[in-house]
């Protein structure tokens, strides 16, 4: 929804401005959004430091630290003055995201020396009605390259996914990507290209209720157990989630080696 809140600003430099801004506030705190308006309403609301996805991670890790000491959880962050949250050590981590999420991993991959990003159905960041050969952030060069991708070729929005996939400046040699079969192997290079499902989603998908279209579902399949193509016995009711066996966990592994 984001990029039509971007799309309705008067020029294409504030277009594509706050497609980076949108990020921006999520990842650190912002009030970009909340002083900007479609129909009445603010393009989301304003995100406090300590709300964001830096401070949210940094808070966290302060907890643990200050849980068990003794663990080395001091090791992945700095401390800073009341009110600030205390800071990521962000080479320290590998960062995961799933639609805006993978934006926002995506964006933190640009912008940031991190161990590596996996993205799950994004980024989907979109420069609605903009003309042909737009650039936005993530055609410009990224600090980290270490990149890996997935999504399902169904979902709503992947044509924005691939082509975004297709700009960026990665490890891939392509950003077209290699489709998994069913998935049950792992007979693919992520640190060469993204990859791609067709598998359908849990018939029983909870996502979004009953109204929501198969696109949204399939988009919803990607990460989430309850509507992921999955294995199930009848003896005993044990299931294995398919994309469980090698797809995220590659994803997540794999990146360090790209």
């Amino acid at each position: 929804f984001r990029n039509a809140r971007c799309e309705s600003l008067s020029s294409l430099e504030e277009q594509v401005f706050c497609l980076e801004q949108q990020h921006i506030d999520a990842i650190y705190g912002g009030d970009y959004g909340s002083k900007n308006f479609l129909n009445d309403a603010e393009f989301w609301q304003e995100v406090d430091a300590r709300d964001s996805i830096e401070g949210r991670l940094g808070l966290l890790l302060k907890k643990l630290d200050n849980l068990s000491p003794n663990d080395g959880w001091g090791s992945y962050y700095s401390d800073n003055e009341y009110p600030m949250p205390p800071t990521p050590k962000w080479s320290e981590f590998i960062v995961m995201g799933h639609s805006q999420g993978a934006g926002h991993a995506a964006y933190l991959a640009k912008t940031r020396d991190i161990r590596g990003a996996a993205l799950v159905s994004g980024p989907q960041d979109e420069c609605i009605n903009c003309p042909q050969g737009t650039k936005l952030w993530i055609d410009e060069p990224f600090v980290t390259t270490a990149v890996t991708g997935f999504a399902q070729s169904g979902e709503g929005l992947y044509s924005v996914i691939e082509d975004n996939w297709n700009r960026m400046d990665v490890s891939w040699s392509t950003g077209v990507p290699t489709d998994v079969d069913f998935a049950l192997d792992d007979n693919y290079d992520l640190c060469k290209t993204p990859i791609v499902s067709s598998v359908d989603h849990n018939p029983h998908s909870p996502c979004g209720g009953s109204t929501l279209p198969s696109p949204s579902k399939r988009h919803c399949s990607t990460a989430l157990d309850d509507s992921a193509p999955r294995l199930e016995k009848i003896n005993d009711g044990d299931v294995r989630y398919i994309y469980g066996l090698n797809v995220w966990p590659n994803l997540a592994t794999e990146v360090l080696n790209c």
